[in-house]
């Protein structure tokens, strides 16, 4: 599949206001959300934590620990629908187990999780600016949030599960939408996040949704961060869909190429909605070559899901 994009007209600019809480609409769509990933395959385990709330101000968290190091049975816990005061912000957030204090705007965020099946401290420092889809050419799309961004950086805490305790110092990722969501527009996506040294990461959003191909993302190499503009990825998956490796060959603005490859260790299907199932596949990555770290996930509509799981069982 290749996607292609216009080169942003404008450099990449965010206001460091936005790593505040934003005003929602009222609509039923309406939501902001963060997430903070951790891929650790020498562990044999990824992590994930992702809070959100709604134009109404109820909240909600969810923590994952996957992989096969914790078994088929992922460690799930989830909250929704918490009432919040209006005036509380990302910088000292508390939903359920969930704590996030937005530090340094756009540089800097802490998080920890405490809950019955595990915990874990997690302090992130970005490694470059912020990438917002409203930079890009055709913008963000209005159906999956009126912007947002996306960032990679250096992450160091410790998760604790299962009567293991994991000191971690590796690379990790977070972004932050404010918006609308509405989970039943895409029909595809593709979303990539990948680091390989303290200054080389890359971020692709591969999209097909009201009978258009669109491609967002960044490469930091080089000293520099470039927008993506064309993308050419295959993959292997399994009958169920689940992606078992990929590789992209992504292109940018600078008239940089860069070869991205992963090969999953650890996969989550997060049911995130009646309409959609995203397949969370964690990945040891290779980034030109240079082995590091990331994580791929596919959305597919859930009725696809569920006639090819049917097909594969007959």
């Amino acid at each position: 599949m290749s996607n292609t994009a216009n080169p942003a007209t404008k450099p990449f600019f965010l206001d460091p206001l936005n790593d505040r809480r934003h005003s929602l609409s009222d609509k039923p769509n309406a939501r902001e959300s963060l997430v903070f990933m951790l891929q650790l395959p020498e562990h044999d385990v990824a992590a994930f934590v992702y809070t959100w709330v709604s134009g109404d101000s109820k909240a909600g968290a969810a923590f994952c620990i996957y992989g096969p190091a914790v078994g088929e049975q992922a460690i799930f816990e989830v909250v929704d629908g918490i009432p919040v005061p209006r005036e509380q912000g990302f910088d000292d957030w508390r939903v359920g187990g969930v704590h996030v204090r937005h530090g340094g705007p756009l540089q800097v965020a802490d998080v920890s999780y405490i809950g019955q099946g595990g915990s874990l401290e997690y302090h992130f420092e970005a490694m470059h600016p912020a990438y917002n889809y409203g930079s890009n050419a055709g913008g963000c799309p209005q159906w999956f949030a009126n912007d947002r961004f996306e960032q990679s950086g250096r992450v160091r805490g410790v998760l604790r599960f299962a009567g293991r305790e994991i000191p971690f110092d590796t690379f990790g990722h977070r972004d932050h939408s404010w918006g609308t969501r509405d989970w039943g527009i895409a029909q595809h996506w593709k979303w990539l996040e990948a680091q390989a040294a303290p200054d080389v990461a890359v971020h692709v959003f591969e999209c097909s949704a009201l009978g258009k191909n669109t491609v967002h993302g960044y490469v930091q190499r080089d000293g520099k961060i470039a927008e993506v503009t064309a993308v050419d990825t295959s993959y292997e998956h399994d009958p169920r869909l689940l992606h078992q490796s990929i590789r992209m060959v992504v292109t940018d603005s600078a008239g940089r190429t860069t070869t991205v490859t992963g090969k999953t260790y650890a996969m989550f299907e997060f049911k995130v909605s009646p309409l959609a199932t995203l397949n969370e596949g964690s990945m040891s990555i290779e980034i030109d070559g240079v082995k590091g770290v990331g994580h791929v996930e596919m959305s597919w509509p859930k009725s696809y899901i569920d006639y090819l799981s049917e097909k594969a069982a007959a």
